[in-house]
């Protein structure tokens, strides 16, 4: 009898803990979706600002005789504002996927540093960083074993 009267006494507890559990994560849920809508706009802002304001006059400029000395870096800054405003998929997928330590470990294949000094810094055994690589080619669809996870992470979220 009193081992059931225990039982009740937890489930009501715990039951009474999940009740909080649910009303703080659906308050904490109600401002994280306000920021990512907020993040779409000054995305969509950024994105239309440097197509219709900035685009037109680097074009301008690429075709300015009187400064054609400047034409590579006039490039140059036209390539960045594509490239910022072209963000495909992938690298949207990458950075939504990805845990923060996977992100770590991705930022560290790019930058050339093998599996074994990861294991070392990160104070992790090497099976762990093969298995984060393995999850990280998993979540970013790299079926093929033949694509370089290094080359692939450069490709998509570029190496500034």
């Amino acid at each position: 009898m009193q081992d059931k009267q225990e039982l009740l006494k937890t489930r009501f507890e715990l039951e009474s803990l999940n009740r909080e559990l649910v009303q703080s994560n659906h308050a904490m849920s109600m401002p994280a979706k306000k920021i990512e809508m907020q993040k779409h706009e000054l995305e969509k802002k950024v994105n239309t600002t440097i197509t219709d304001k900035i685009m037109p006059i680097v074009r301008a400029l690429q075709t300015e005789p009187q400064i054609k000395k400047f034409w590579p870096q006039i490039n140059s800054i036209a390539q960045h504002l594509k490239s910022m405003n072209n963000q495909d998929e992938s690298f949207h997928k990458a950075i939504y996927l990805l845990s923060q330590t996977e992100i770590n470990i991705a930022a560290m294949i790019m930058n050339g540093i093998s599996s074994k000094e990861i294991s070392r810094l990160l104070n992790i055994s090497l099976e762990t960083v093969k298995a984060h690589r393995k999850r990280i080619r998993k979540k970013l669809n790299i079926n093929n074993t033949k694509y370089k996870l290094s080359s692939y992470l450069v490709s998509v979220l570029g190496n500034d």
